[in-house]
């Protein structure tokens, strides 16, 4: 289980090893580890970006997500292409089409 952030992974990756499994959990942070942390996956979930706050509107949050959703999509159009890709960043209807879009560029898309 390898999980990327911005911040604070390694302590997540930590605390998640204690958990009786045969996973090897792996923290990877910034932009530097961000192909690592993919090589070798078969599923990808990116769950990136930030919450909806008061006052913020859908082109706000798509604003701030879509760039997110975007870089992560081209990591793993390279390093693990093969991968089961699953988005949950909001808004899902505007993010999904866009690493569909990335990955089409990448002429690795796979529906």
């Amino acid at each position: 289980l390898n999980l990327f952030d911005i911040v604070h992974t390694p302590g997540v990756a930590a605390d998640l090893s204690h958990i009786n499994s045969r996973a090897k959990v792996q923290g990877f942070v910034g932009p530097d580890q961000l192909k690592s942390s993919l090589e070798g996956c078969e599923v990808v979930i990116i769950p990136a970006g930030v919450p909806r706050k008061p006052g913020m509107t859908r082109d706000d949050l798509f604003n701030i997500n879509a760039s997110i959703v975007r870089d992560l999509a081209a990591a793993a159009a390279e390093v693990c292409p093969k991968a089961l890709i699953g988005i949950i960043s909001n808004p899902v209807n505007s993010t999904v089409p866009i690493a569909s879009e990335v990955m089409k560029k990448a002429g690795v898309y796979d529906p």
